[in-house]
């Protein structure tokens, strides 16, 4: 190979790699973007790594940040969050996930008072005080473009949530293993086995309650959040 065709190639190299990593930072950044539009939270990421050809993306270091003024400053984190998408979705109205895997997820739950009175319990999943003053659901206007979002296998890995109560030291609960199909954050009526993401959470957070040693601590639970 002579000197200017070495000079091509390294050229072209160049810029393929120019190109491709730009293409990573800006998927990386609308996804992103997206998560902290769905979960109204900032969500931020060590790091990211994209497979064009397996349509794989992996998280590094994912965190969810948590609501001001609570001990914790992230509610949520996870080692590793691994995506298995098909990419060309993500720009369309339903994104498509085949498998979303989450590697040591951390849940981080709060309840606090500012003053004795329980009026003023608060949480840092935004339920206590809805439930305290019975506010009603919010009611959001209807979009002519929405994003949706279905994920076809879901896996939670070696999970464990950190429930924090007043001055009572932080108890540390180790969580099961779970796999889900068809989550998602819209209705499909034709699919009986579909399961809203929000359902999901009910099935977590249910698996923290009863994994919670302090049968005083739980009975406080039940009674605030009027679990059956």
């Amino acid at each position: 190979m002579n000197k200017k065709k070495l000079i091509f190639f390294l050229f072209i190299f160049i810029i393929v790699g120019v190109f491709v990593k730009f293409n990573n930072n800006i998927i990386s950044y609308y996804i992103l973007a997206k998560l902290s539009k769905w979960t109204e939270r900032t969500v931020t990421a060590k790091s990211v790594d994209i497979d064009y050809f397996k349509g794989k993306i992996d998280f590094y270091d994912l965190k969810f940040l948590n609501k001001p003024n609570f001990y914790d400053k992230n509610i949520f984190e996870t080692k590793k969050l691994s995506i298995e998408i098909k990419l060309s979705s993500i720009f369309s109205d339903l994104v498509k996930i085949n498998k979303f895997t989450l590697h040591q997820p951390r849940f981080f739950f709060e309840i606090r008072a500012v003053t004795e009175k329980k009026e003023t319990l608060k949480d840092n999943i935004d339920v206590i005080e809805k439930i305290i003053n019975q506010t009603p659901p919010k009611i959001y206007p209807p979009k002519k473009n929405d994003k949706n979002f279905i994920i076809l296998n879901l896996n939670i890995i070696n999970s464990k949530a950190f429930i924090r109560y007043q001055n009572r030291e932080v108890l540390i609960v180790n969580l099961s293993n779970m796999s889900f199909q068809n989550v998602g954050n819209t209705n499909f009526k034709k699919d009986k086995n579909y399961q809203h993401y929000k359902d999901i959470m009910k099935i977590i957070m249910g698996d923290i309650y009863f994994r919670i040693p302090d049968m005083e601590l739980r009975k406080f639970i039940k009674e605030i959040y009027k679990i059956k």
